[in-house]
């Protein structure tokens, strides 16, 4: 069988079937959530683990594409492949500074979505449009739901004194889904940052949380087995251009992209788009995370906090501090660990509460966000900041930052 090439910048499933790329099948966690008649589900993943294309993979399945099912998990279950209405959402274009702007990007994307079905959207508002939206297509068929990065809103506005406005709008945006339940197959909500009942979803309450459920733990990322099965014969290329054994190269890799940890006592994942690069590139050890995005909200959260790595690294969590976030009191602790930036290390079952310690998932995320703090407090030039990713990488291990932070300057 020919290799399949390798993309890091296609997140459509149809598109990465049609054009023969690769795909790590994930479709037998995906029917395990299909399965049941109805459901509602959220999801929260780092930046840049596959969301989009979980996404886009629902929506083919949902929409009766069996043809590009062919050969995968979901292809041997007793799926009724029949076309169902379809809600995507995506907020991640919508650029909203305040809560009007947030409402006319609502308003606008409903409209559009509703005339390539033939309707026409009478009530005012966004919630009142949605739920105008799902009634008439339920009384066609039950409706399947997906909206991607629910939380970009709020996200790019976590310093902007309009965000209660912006968050109501959401809340009350969000609050349709529970409203419409009669007319639902299937819905999942995902995006980076875990904004609990607290603060967003306070009138959803049915959602089920995937975020720490051990049977979905790898669903997004690779898995050591699949990283070794799916690109067997890169790692062999790749091992004989770096002159090392097989072993030594998958050691190699996993160092610096594997370690991603969502449940404990669960395996760990591998950044699926750092992956790709790394073969894209010819087998490369570079830092791509940091070309992915600086995390400005974060860093300037952790600033405002003056959050202090080696103290807080040294506590431990119990669960509720992943289980209730108000997008108003956020924590930077949790909120590293919803953004990728940290991962489950280790736990332990004290009087029946599990409690987690957090660190680095791997040597390219360690020296990312050294980089990245090394920029935000101005040691770094902006033109240096990503050669100082790379030397980071190297640095960290002997714990030499003084070194490092001398050569920004």
């Amino acid at each position: 069988m020919a290799q399949k090439n390798l993309t890091s910048s296609v997140y459509t499933f149809e598109k990465l079937i049609d054009g023969g790329y690769l795909y790590v099948d994930k479709t037998e966690q995906l029917w395990q959530l299909m399965e049941p008649s109805s459901g509602i589900y959220f999801l929260s993943r780092p930046r840049r683990f596959g969301k989009s294309l979980t996404i886009s993979t629902l929506k083919a399945a949902f929409q009766g594409k069996q043809k590009l099912f062919e050969g995968l998990a979901l292809a041997a279950k007793p799926f009724d492949w029949k076309p169902y209405p379809i809600i995507h959402l995506d907020l991640g274009n919508s650029a909203a500074a305040d809560a009007s702007q947030l409402e006319t990007y609502l308003v606008e994307t409903l409209d559009a979505l509703a005339a390539d079905q033939g309707i026409k959207l009478l009530r005012s508002g966004s919630a009142g449009r949605f739920t105008e939206l799902v009634s008439a297509l339920g009384r066609r068929d039950k409706v399947v739901i997906l909206i991607d990065e629910y939380d970009k809103p709020l996200i790019d506005n976590l310093d902007n004194p309009k965000l209660k406005d912006i968050r109501s709008v959401l809340e009350g945006f969000y609050s349709v889904v529970k409203a419409t339940e009669p007319f639902q197959r299937f819905v999942l909500l995902a995006g980076v940052s875990k904004f609990s009942q607290v603060s967003v979803f306070s009138k959803l309450n049915n959602l089920a949380d995937l975020s720490m459920d051990e049977r979905f733990a790898t669903m997004l990322g690779y898995t050591q087995d699949e990283l070794e099965v799916n690109f067997a014969d890169r790692i062999e290329l790749a091992s004989r251009q770096h002159g090392v054994t097989k072993t030594e190269l998958l050691n190699r890799l996993r160092e610096w992209y594997n370690g991603y940890r969502f449940c404990e006592d669960t395996p760990t994942v591998y950044n699926p788009v750092s992956v790709a690069k790394f073969f894209e590139s010819g087998g490369k050890f570079k830092n791509y995370w940091f070309a992915t995005g600086t995390p400005s909200f974060l860093l300037k959260l952790i600033r405002r906090q003056q959050f202090d790595f080696e103290q807080e690294l040294g506590k431990t969590l119990d669960e509720l501090a992943f289980a209730a976030y108000d997008v108003e009191h956020i924590e930077a602790l949790p909120l590293l660990f919803q953004t990728g930036y940290l991962t489950i290390k280790s736990s332990s079952l004290s009087r029946g509460v599990t409690h987690y310690r957090l660190g680095f998932p791997n040597r390219e995320v360690e020296a990312a966000f050294n980089a990245y703090l090394l920029e935000e407090y101005g040691a770094a030039k902006k033109e240096r900041s990503g050669v100082l990713a790379s030397e980071l990488a190297d640095f960290l291990e002997a714990g030499d930052l003084k070194d490092i932070m001398s050569k920004a300057r």
